[in-house]
């Protein structure tokens, strides 16, 4: 008797994500290595989002990029934790979810390994560093809860233990920015203590005493420039 074997093959119809690559900057100015995907279809959208929200009903999800039909979409192909966390973050996402980008977490380790963040205590914290980098996610207001981006998946505020990334506290780590950055004039006297102080085109004014002490280091981007009778003093803590 001759066997006949049928041989069944699944064709995955997969939808192309364009993605570019660009260079952003953390806030000291180290270079970080991003990618830029285009948004994936309607149906990962949605399969993501209607999988997380079963898995977890009582969190806010936050709407990114609205579909059609279904406006209170939340997950998306175009950032992912570690992006929402180090760079969306600090341009304002709630306002315009502006900056979108995808980041390795060996690239979000720019972050704290140059003088933008400095490792804190949980109570300290903007960002907790989750399982030695497996997940990033935001402080809130409420030290309950956690906003964090899940993959591909949610832009979603939740319980700290709420979430595909449970952290396990004996490898998660706490960062808060550590760098003050100043722009524009200085008008008044002033003294300044941070771990580390950037200028970015910088103007003290006429007669200001102006007093830096700092744990890092002190940056001066473009131009610096004082006044006349101007006093400064930079020195460590």
């Amino acid at each position: 008797m001759k066997t006949k074997y049928i041989i069944s093959i699944l064709i995955l119809s997969l939808s192309l994500v364009v993605i570019g690559q660009t260079t952003i900057h953390t806030p000291w100015g180290t270079s970080v290595s991003v990618t830029e995907p285009d948004e994936g279809d309607l149906s990962g959208r949605l399969y993501w989002e209607d999988l997380r929200r079963g898995q977890w009903p009582n969190a806010d999800y936050k709407t990114t990029w609205p579909v059609t039909g279904y406006p209170n979409l939340s997950s998306t192909f175009r950032f992912n934790c570690h992006g929402y966390a180090w760079h969306m973050f600090w341009f304002g996402e709630d306002y315009e979810l502006d900056e979108p980008v995808k980041m390795e977490y060996t690239e979000a380790g720019n972050y704290f390994n140059d003088h933008s963040f400095k490792e804190c205590t949980q109570a300290e914290a903007d960002i907790w560093w989750i399982n030695g980098g497996s997940h990033s996610a935001v402080a809130t207001d409420n030290p309950a809860f956690l906003k964090s981006k899940w993959a591909d998946g949610p832009l979603a505020t939740h319980r700290i233990a709420e979430s595909p990334y449970p952290p396990n506290m004996s490898y998660t780590t706490f960062y808060k920015k550590c760098l003050y950055e100043s722009t524009g004039t200085i008008y008044t006297d002033n003294t300044m203590v941070h771990c580390a102080v950037r200028f970015d085109n910088t103007i003290v004014s006429n007669y200001v005493d102006l007093e830096i002490v700092y744990e890092e280091g002190v940056l001066i981007v473009g131009t610096f420039s004082t006044g006349t009778g101007a006093t400064l003093y930079f020195h460590p803590d």
